[in-house]
């Protein structure tokens, strides 16, 4: 017989009058015998559930799509609890894309995500040739945001001053 503490530490996770609680409740003690017997009632009445993985070309397509709007550069967001600039969410946020993908190693769509960037970050970034995904971005995470505020606010400045004319 498995472990009374296991299983009741089972049930303790399971909601209040639940269909799963109701389940656990009247289980024979055969299906409580032992651990993998448990297991195997639990999984036979609620099949565990095939996580649907990207493939790398999904990865690649969303890396490619992955954009930081305009009306968010220069701006601050919460990530991992703490403030960061929206350019640094998005580097982090790409670099993930790229490491899943199975690319951060190389210069592999380096230069087709850098030519998507919008003008004010393309601007300040260095043109180098980058050797991986790390070494880009962490040049984007390396961008002053109080510059790119500033630049974004000239750019939208010009931006008026031409509509004016």
């Amino acid at each position: 017989m498995v472990s009374s503490d296991k299983l009741d530490a089972f049930g303790d996770y399971l909601g209040m009058n639940s269909q799963a609680e109701r389940w656990f409740k009247a289980l024979s003690s055969a299906g409580k015998i032992t651990w993998a017997a448990f297991v195997a009632a639990f999984e036979k009445r609620w099949p565990p559930i095939v996580i649907a993985e990207k493939t790398k070309a999904e990865y690649e397509k969303e890396l490619l799509d992955y954009m930081l709007p305009e009306r968010e550069v220069g701006k601050k967001m919460t990530l991992y609890d703490r403030e960061c600039w929206t350019h640094v969410a998005w580097a982090v946020k790409a670099l993930q894309l790229a490491t899943d993908a199975g690319i951060s190693q190389s210069t592999s769509m380096i230069w087709q995500v850098r030519s998507n960037l919008l003008d004010v970050l393309k601007d300040l970034l260095k043109d180098e040739e980058y050797n991986t995904w790390a070494d880009f971005t962490k040049a984007v995470m390396e961008l002053k945001g109080s510059r790119l505020e500033e630049k974004q606010a000239q750019n939208l400045k010009q931006l008026q001053e031409l509509k004016a004319l």
